[in-house]
């Protein structure tokens, strides 16, 4: 459960990215303003059908958006951290939440309401400017969203997220690697599929030597392969 916090110390906006550049003072005005509250790990902060409208910054901590699909599945969005911010457009519009957001870790975010935040973004034009950015940028990503979900098959989807969580690996130019391997059901939350599937995904990965398992690391050891896997028709 929730609890109520004070600012002052730690519990401060200056590393919010959406106020960057405002003077010390604007920034403790929105402080003031704010409530103040500390959530444990796992809590809920709203789902998707709540009617509330306030912004909420994230001073500590990190959070979870997820959405459902028509069947009920639950499927990630997006993990926001500390300096980020969400709730901003039932602020804009007035409408119910669009998504359900959770918390990862213990966390601590000032909630702004919403006729203060427009106030605030009346009062500030570079941070107005910002947020449309941000906006137009979440726009485009959920177009290329949309059209990897229209493309591809689910295990296809799989491989993708994959590929998007691996990084070169510094002991070994030609591999990539995902050095903390999530378990399938977190993979499937970012995919909207099952465990199942995610299992029928990298087993495909295995018996094509495209990929291996080596303890808690997962190694893709072709990935031009693992791309045209993901592209084929």
């Amino acid at each position: 459960m929730r609890k109520e916090v004070k600012p002052g110390g730690n519990n401060n906006l200056r590393s919010i990215s959406l106020l960057e550049g405002l003077d010390k003072t604007t920034i403790k005005r929105l402080e003031e303003i704010s409530g103040w509250y500390w959530y444990p790990e796992g809590e809920l902060i709203f789902d998707r059908t709540d009617s509330g409208s306030e912004v909420y910054l994230i001073v500590e901590g990190s959070v979870r958006i997820v959405g459902h699909a028509k069947s009920g599945q639950e499927v990630a969005f997006v993990d926001l951290h500390a300096g980020q911010y969400f709730g901003e457009l039932s602020a804009i519009d007035g409408e119910a939440r669009s998504a359900t957001l959770y918390t990862l870790e213990d966390s601590v975010v000032a909630m702004v309401p919403a006729d203060a935040f427009m106030e605030f973004l009346d009062a500030n034009s570079d941070v107005s400017l910002r947020l449309m950015r941000f906006l137009v940028s979440t726009v485009r990503t959920l177009n290329l969203r949309v059209v990897g979900l229209s493309s591809t098959t689910v295990i296809q989807r799989v491989m993708s997220e994959l590929l998007q969580m691996a990084e070169p690996d510094p002991s070994n130019p030609s591999e990539w690697i995902i050095n903390h391997m999530p378990n399938h059901r977190e993979v499937a939350l970012w995919v909207g599929t099952t465990p199942e599937t995610v299992a029928e995904a990298i087993g495909q990965l295995f018996k094509e030597k495209v990929a291996k398992r080596q303890y808690k690391k997962l190694h893709i050891l072709d990935r031009q392969r693992m791309l045209e896997m993901i592209s084929a028709s």
